[in-house]
């Protein structure tokens, strides 16, 4: 009888650790395969496109960390260019959700929340300096993310770093720099641009980029929907990208 119990005994422990082991196994299963999807989806391979003969417009996606005022996160950026000075920036959560739209126009910025409904206009500069740490205007930022010779209209006072070949590496103006670590080998763009100044901290990894590219009528163009609320700037700075 006692060698009965034993053999029973020895049977059920085996079975519990099995169970465990089972399901242990299935939230791991579980956490790689959601851990993959995420990564994948929020961050995709860059494609690497050449630059066409006319360049029109240009339209991509990155991952940006962003350091400003005490705070430190990191967004995904969804961008579209025309130069000379049209730009349209997405503010993604890192799950792919829009958080707000900034459009710039030359010196002029607009902002909305969708979630907010709330919406406000200024100057890019003051925007900027909040985003990248200098006040920089729709042109400039365009010259920066294509490494042009010559990337800023907007005025002087820019000091401009080249490497051998004559491509810019960096430049520095008025306490704010941006400098190029890496480039796309395909096509010579910046692929990853660090900018600092005295307001902000932003590293910015470009994941894909596209040229030429149609887009809806009036897709750069402002718009804030019926209902928006208008802020100041002060009320919606620690709205727009959380």
């Amino acid at each position: 009888m006692k060698s009965s119990e034993q053999q029973g005994t020895a049977v059920r422990v085996p079975d519990r650790w099995a169970k465990r082991f089972r399901l242990s196994f299935f939230w791991l299963i579980l956490f790689l395969g959601l851990d993959f999807i995420l990564d994948f989806s929020c961050f995709p391979p860059p494609a690497v496109v050449k630059l066409p003969a006319k360049l029109q417009n240009i339209q991509g996606q990155a991952s940006c960390y962003l350091q400003s005022r005490g705070r430190e996160g990191r967004i995904q950026l969804a961008f579209y260019l025309e130069p000379p000075d049209k730009v349209r920036l997405e503010i993604l959560n890192p799950f792919g959700g829009l958080e707000s739209i900034l459009w710039l126009k030359g010196n002029d910025a607009f902002l909305y929340v969708p979630g907010q409904r709330v919406g406000w206009s200024g100057t890019a500069g003051v925007i900027m300096a909040d985003f990248l740490g200098g006040e920089i205007s729709a042109d400039e930022l365009i010259g920066i993310f294509l490494g042009l010779k010559q990337p800023v209209t907007s005025g002087d006072g820019w000091e401009i770093n080249y490497d051998d070949e004559g491509k810019i590496i960096g430049g520095f103006k008025n306490g704010f720099s941006f400098e190029i670590k890496k480039i796309f080998s395909g096509n010579g763009l910046p692929k990853d641009i660090y900018f600092r100044g005295g307001k902000a901290t932003a590293i910015v990894r470009v994941l894909r980029i596209k040229f030429n590219q149609v887009w809806k009528t009036n897709f750069l163009n402002p718009f804030f929907p019926q209902g928006t609320k208008t802020l100041s700037w002060e009320e919606i700075s620690g709205l727009w990208k959380r």
